[in-house]
């Protein structure tokens, strides 16, 4: 019976949706191909907006619409559907004029979709880290009450908070993360760039080696990650028994901090080198022959070559994918999170994305979670523009022109 109540509300969610987009697409093709009917374009387009806001005022009623939270005082549908419909009426007539009609109607609902889905729990999350929402406050939330302000309160906790978790404050977490992310990154791009270099020659069996060596990439990260969790046990795992074998002793990979955050680095390294690996061989054979030629007949070294030739290439796609491999890598909690034992782990490992994690779902710290989640946003916004600006990653090649 639970199968069939869940089908159902499946189907009833896809014809909800079908339905939707069919409205979005009627609204916007009266916008874009009678928007010279004059005075009853107005009328139809704010009729329309006024129904549909005061439709949605209805569904919000109907569906206690706590989900908003306090910013539900300043969402009256209604009002906001005629000031949509307005907007919308105005750059139609005034601006768009007919012009890309079918571009802007194929556009819209993937638009209107990305807003629902990432615009609004972004802007949600803004009012969660100026409130209280806890374990203590949730059920008088989903009741309907408001949350409480309480101003930068939460933010001035997670950066000053000495113990943000049982034994590490913000500080310490974000040296570490620094330090996670500085050490993965340069073996990601060494090792990678190395192997794409070998790989750019003439071997025998060329093909067979690329297939081997993206194997880590390919696989499920669980599935890898609970695998080398397995041969860093510190009695039966494979590790401890090379160690042994070649006289070092065994470590306790699973409980002694430092040994921790390096099982933790060599893992994640072995999962990133291949995906550097395959950009930079990509770039590597779009690079042309003639100019190699041509400074070899003025007796450059190979190491000049390298360095004046293959570096300067390889730089747009460098720029990108070290800028990639520098969010990922700050944001993986895969890795820590599985390696360390999940929930209830050591925290010899934790960097500032499994902290977060910890502070959401293992202490139900809501409100201080999502001004968590702000700073650690707001970090990565400054470390990509300072890297945008050092790399100069948006120059050519050959410089501006």
């Amino acid at each position: 019976m639970e199968t069939l109540q869940s089908l159902i509300q499946i189907i009833v969610l896809l014809f909800v949706t079908l339905g939707v987009i069919a409205a979005v697409e009627l609204c916007l093709y009266w916008l874009l191909f009678f928007f010279r009917r004059g005075f009853l374009f107005w009328i139809v387009t704010l009729l329309g907006g006024a129904i549909i806001g005061f439709a949605s005022e209805l569904w919000l009623g109907s569906s206690g619409s706590q989900g908003l939270g306090n910013l539900s005082r300043f969402l009256n549908p209604t009002l906001w559907g005629l000031g949509t419909s307005f907007f919308a009426a105005y750059l139609s007539r005034f601006f768009i004029k007919g012009r890309h009609s079918l571009a802007i109607m194929m556009l819209a609902p993937a638009f209107i979709a990305v807003s629902l889905l990432v615009l609004y729990p972004f802007l949600f999350q803004f009012e969660l880290a100026f409130s209280n929402l806890n374990l203590y406050t949730i059920n008088a939330w989903k009741a309907g009450e408001p949350l409480k302000w309480v101003g930068f309160k939460n933010f001035e906790g997670v950066i000053f908070s000495n113990a943000l978790l049982q034994t590490a404050g913000f500080w310490d977490l974000l040296l570490r993360t620094f330090l996670w992310t500085a050490i993965n990154l340069v073996f990601h791009v060494g090792l990678g760039l190395g192997l794409a270099l070998l790989l750019n020659r003439k071997l025998f069996a060329r093909g067979f080696y690329r297939m081997l060596l993206i194997i880590p990439w390919a696989m499920p990260q669980i599935v890898a990650v609970l695998a080398w969790r397995g041969e860093f046990h510190p009695q039966f795992g494979f590790v401890n028994i090379i160690l042994e074998w070649i006289g070092m002793g065994q470590v306790n990979w699973w409980s002694d901090p430092l040994p921790v955050f390096i099982s933790c680095c060599i893992v994640n390294i072995w999962l990133g080198i291949p995906f550097m690996m395959i950009v930079f061989l990509g770039g590597l054979q779009s690079i042309s022959h003639s100019y190699y030629e041509a400074a070899a007949i003025d007796g450059a070294s190979k190491w000049a070559q390298f360095r004046e030739i293959t570096l300067p290439m390889l730089k747009p796609v460098v720029v990108p994918s070290v800028t990639l491999g520098t969010i990922w890598t700050f944001n993986n909690i895969n890795v820590i999170y599985l390696m360390t034992g999940q929930d209830g782990g050591k925290e010899y490992a934790d960097i500032l994305v499994s902290a977060l994690y910890k502070s959401a779902f293992a202490y139900s710290r809501y409100s201080f979670s999502a001004a968590f989640a702000i700073v650690i946003f707001s970090i990565l916004i400054a470390i990509t523009v300072i890297w945008m600006k050092i790399s100069k990653g948006t120059e050519s090649v050959v410089g501006n022109r």
